[in-house]
């Protein structure tokens, strides 16, 4: 393909992430969180849990194992030698109305993922190809360095904020504008099956988003041959202007809605864990599956909005790689 047909690709991937709006979660599913509180909000590279649980497995599974870690560790591609991969499938999600609310609602996104060395464009997380392993981010992303220890990643995405007149619950309560938010995540792979990541996730357009930190960890194990088990923890906070427009309450807001005046302070969000499988299917396909819990912490709890402070989660995916 030409580097036109990347452009095409990434404008597509924009006006698909603009297309769902982009609410704050205690409890972000891999396969939706690429902007993870992430945002946060993240899968575990395969490779890499097959080489930590090898010594159980026989000597030729131990090899392959290996040869897998091995070309996870090389460093990025240089750009004469990068090639097009990707993933397209529907993911399903059961997840509350808004952050903090008392409902739930089933949803659906027909996904997508495609990668061109070391540039990524996707409308969810989770997804994963034949040629690496590595986390995908939503968005259109680049790697600005990747070794065997240490990830750099920056990514743009469009977040479309909230409409509270669609939302269940808001009725009368401000709108949160969209804005373009930019993304710089650092990722250190403590140990084969263990890695640490930290995000920092920014409204570059001034439009009340605000500035929102996750950090987390999580673990990575192989079950099977096919199957890997992922299990994650983070935590969120969020500077004063973003917490305002996600759970404060103006004074017309308040007038329109009957709910009282509330403004935040910066403060924790929440913390959230979530546990999640990924099965290979063939050469060509991938199911993704998982559940996670949350509870909203700090301001964000204490906000006349927020109708419940525990979040679940549950989602599934099915994608087809090329």
């Amino acid at each position: 393909m030409t580097a036109k047909a990347f452009v095409l690709a990434a404008c597509v991937c924009v006006a698909a992430a603009s297309t769902a709006a982009q609410e704050p979660s205690a409890a972000t599913p891999a396969a939706a969180q690429a902007s993870a509180p992430a945002a946060g909000a993240s899968a575990a590279e395969a490779a890499a849990s097959a080489a930590a649980t090898s010594a159980s497995a026989p000597a030729t599974a131990a090899s392959a194992s290996a040869s897998a870690a091995s070309a996870v560790k090389s460093e990025p591609l240089p750009f004469k030698d990068w090639k097009w991969e990707g993933a397209i499938g529907p993911v399903v999600n059961l997840a509350p109305d808004y952050s903090g609310a008392g409902t739930r609602k089933v949803s659906w996104t027909p996904g997508f993922y495609i990668r061109y060395g070391r540039l990524t464009a996707s409308n969810v997380g989770g997804f994963v190809t034949r040629r690496n392993t590595d986390d995908i981010f939503q968005g259109l992303g680049l790697d600005l360095k990747r070794d065997d220890r240490v990830r750099y990643n920056a990514t743009l995405r469009i977040d479309n904020g909230r409409k509270s007149s669609d939302t269940r619950g808001l009725e009368g309560i401000d709108d949160v504008r969209r804005t373009l938010r930019g993304r710089f995540s650092v990722t250190w792979q403590v140990e084969p099956a263990w890695k640490v990541a930290s995000g920092l996730n920014v409204d570059l357009l001034g439009h009340g988003g605000g500035t929102v930190l996750d950090v987390g960890a999580s673990h990575d194990r192989r079950w099977s041959e096919t199957t890997t088990w992922t299990l994650s923890a983070a935590v969120t906070a969020g500077d004063a202007r973003y917490m305002r427009s996600w759970y404060g309450v103006t004074e017309a807001g308040s007038a329109a809605s009957g709910k009282p005046v509330y403004v935040p302070s910066a403060g924790l969000r929440d913390v959230s864990f979530s546990s999640g499988w990924r099965t290979e299917i063939g050469q060509d396909w991938i199911v993704l599956s998982g559940f996670s819990i949350g509870r909203l912490l700090g301001p964000a709890a204490a906000s006349p909005l927020t109708m419940s402070a525990s979040d679940w989660r549950v989602y599934l995916a099915v994608a087809w790689r090329f």
